[in-house]
């Protein structure tokens, strides 16, 4: 018995509605996991930022803060801001279902800092000025003294080859000895003095075979670290390490 045409428009109607659900889903969906577009948003997290506060990345985004309901927001520009910002080194982004959008920032670590005229550069191992403080709250990495930049701004890079072989030095040093380093002088007649945070001195003298005197200076702290041994200066200008303990 055939299907009336009342039966056979009614399935070619739902048939049409069920189809376009499918396209209106599969578009969302893509949406979501594979553009920087997202239909509804109800809360946006960020996580690993320190240097970068907050409510800069909610400006950046255009939010007011992290609960709020957001809809057809296209985050293509705001991630293209994060990642042309020299503090940051990474960024990346995971939706959570279902309307929430979990933003991760690895930040660039700071390798030392420099006196400028208008404040504290912040450098990487590059050389490159990726922030400017007037002052230093807190260090995460060695201050670079006996130089002092003239007008430098962010994203410029400095030239001076004192700074990039004590640059150098530091990188060639690992987490753990530069974490324990507090000043590194460049002195022209002298060379280049390191100081630990508990007062050691280390000459290194000219700045050559860096890396040999990272590797000297990593082992001689670690040494010292484990025995416990009273040293006051280390010098590293010459092959063989002198040490000077304290009476």
């Amino acid at each position: 018995m055939e299907s009336s045409p009342r039966k056979r428009k009614h399935s070619r109607w739902f048939f049409e509605w069920m189809l376009f659900f499918l396209i209106v889903g599969v578009i969302f969906v893509w949406q979501c996991y594979s553009r920087p577009i997202y239909i509804y948003l109800q809360t946006v997290t960020v996580v690993g930022n320190q240097k970068i506060t907050t409510e800069e990345i909610h400006q950046m985004a255009g939010v007011a803060s992290d609960q709020g309901s957001l809809w057809f927001w296209d985050a293509k520009r705001f991630f293209a801001l994060l990642r042309d910002d020299l503090r940051v080194e990474e960024v990346s982004s995971t939706f959570e279902w279902p309307a929430t959008l979990a933003i991760q920032i690895k930040e660039r670590r700071s390798l030392a800092y420099l006196a400028s005229r208008h404040g504290f550069l912040d450098i990487d191992a590059t050389g490159t000025v990726i922030g400017i403080s007037r002052n230093l709250k807190s260090m995460e990495a060695p201050l670079i003294t006996g130089f002092k930049a003239g007008r430098v701004y962010p994203g410029m890079q400095l030239g001076d080859s004192g700074v990039h072989g004590v640059l150098e030095y530091l990188v060639s040093l690992n987490k753990e000895t530069r974490d324990k380093i507090s000043e590194v002088n460049i002195n022209p007649q002298q060379g280049v003095t390191v100081i630990t945070l508990d007062n050691i001195k280390i000459r290194l003298g000219p700045l050559e075979r860096l890396r040999e005197k990272a590797r000297l200076t990593q082992d001689i702290l670690q040494e010292v670290l484990v025995k416990g041994v009273p040293v006051e200066s280390i010098d590293l200008v010459h092959e063989k390490p002198v040490l000077r303990f304290r009476l």
